[in-house]
């Protein structure tokens, strides 16, 4: 145990060490006002070139830079100097111009989550109360962007989405792959108290194990959306809600238990959807959705010209034409940007085999990188 002379002589070095943090603060402080000046300066530039201002290409490259910067051992890991710079380019962003986002509502949501991963707390959001709506707030120009759900890897594609793409004039800038987190919350946080659990139908479903073990008596209420479930456990104390932790932020709700989905790794993919098109930045993926004609090997003779050209395909959906009983859409993602060369020439191959086709649009594809891993957990469709 140290003695009372050597305490004494430690605390001493507080003072000089803290005053060396103050001075680092006030050198920061000045070089991110200098960086947001700068910033500033950037987007009245882009405004009159008439380009967007969120450039999610460039803040990817700019965020790959920290890999070559940040050494082991220096004191903040990559993931968290990742997450530093992360906060600080959005604020820059938000700086520039204020980011108006339509999201499936209400707040606190999952999607609501992902919105927030991309943009920051500084854009300003606007809930919407079904998907048609949120494509369309962005489509009437009421908002820069919108974020929609596009598919879970446990419960599949969300086919009101891939729907909805086919009446849009947006564009796909984006494509997010955010992990899922299910947390258990309450008022007061007494699990004693707890008589049922509410929430959407896919949340419960999601943590059918972990409620049946730990929560074998409640009684389990579905409810429209996360938020909605939230909303009966704030008039009712033993009622208890499943959802992203966000809800406990917007609805002042105390986390009880996290991580309680049966799945560890599932995710859901959510498309970021404007009125512009991303450049190319090397490692792309495009998506196209078109018809083929109601006969025997139709769907053979559009994706060969795919196969010949070594173009490779990444995803392949079909949907039910709602003007056509019967007849199909079929919804395809492949590697590389619509831009590329070999990528154009394989799409002009495919629109010879089909009766329409249509490009949404290209983005970047999700990296696996470990500086660029989403750590913000999200959930599909509509709760």
């Amino acid at each position: 145990m140290s003695t009372a002379t050597d305490r004494e002589a430690a605390l001493k070095k507080l003072d000089p060490l803290r005053d060396e943090i103050d001075k680092i603060d006030e050198e920061l402080s000045v070089l991110i006002q200098k960086r947001a000046r700068t910033a500033i300066e950037l987007g009245k530039l882009k405004t009159r070139l008439s380009l967007p201002i969120m450039d999610l290409t460039r803040e990817k490259q700019v965020l790959s830079g920290l890999t070559t910067l940040v050494k082991p051992g220096d004191g903040l890991t990559l993931d968290a100097m990742v997450s530093v710079f992360n906060e600080i380019i959005k604020a820059c962003r938000a700086a520039q111009a204020p980011t108006k986002v339509a999201f499936l509502g209400p707040a606190g949501t999952f999607s609501h989550a992902a919105a927030l991963q991309q943009f920051g707390k500084l854009a300003f959001f606007i809930p919407c109360d079904d998907l048609a709506r949120v494509f369309g707030t962005a489509d009437e120009n009421e908002a820069d962007f919108a974020v929609v759900p596009f598919e879970n890897s446990t419960e599949g594609i969300v086919g009101q989405t891939l729907d909805l793409m086919t009446k849009t004039g947006l564009r796909v800038q984006a494509l997010l792959n955010l992990k899922v987190n299910l947390c258990l919350m309450s008022t007061h946080g007494d699990a004693a108290l707890i008589k049922t659990v509410s929430s959407h139908p896919q949340a419960l479903a999601q943590c059918r194990n972990w409620l049946a073990l730990n929560m074998p008596g409640a009684e389990l209420r579905p409810t429209v959306s996360t938020a909605a479930g939230a909303t009966l456990a704030l008039a009712d104390e033993s009622c208890a809600v499943i959802g992203h932790p966000a809800l406990a932020t917007f609805y002042n709700l105390t986390v009880m238990s996290g991580d309680l989905q049966d799945v560890r790794h599932n995710q859901t993919a959510f498309f970021i959807m404007s009125r512009d098109d991303s450049p190319p930045t090397g490692n792309d993926r495009t998506l196209v959705w078109f018809s083929a004609a109601h006969n025997s090997g139709s769907l053979y003779k559009c994706l060969q010209p795919l196969a010949n050209s070594g173009v490779n395909l990444t995803r392949l959906h079909s949907r039910p034409n709602t003007e056509s009983p019967w007849v199909y859409l079929f919804f395809l993602e492949l590697e590389g940007h619509f831009e590329d060369p070999k990528v154009t020439d394989a799409l002009k191959a495919l629109e010879s085999q089909t009766e329409k086709l249509h490009v949404m649009g290209s983005y970047a594809a999700p990296s696996e990188e470990r500086s660029l891993k989403i750590q913000t957990g999200t959930f599909a469709a509509d709760i």
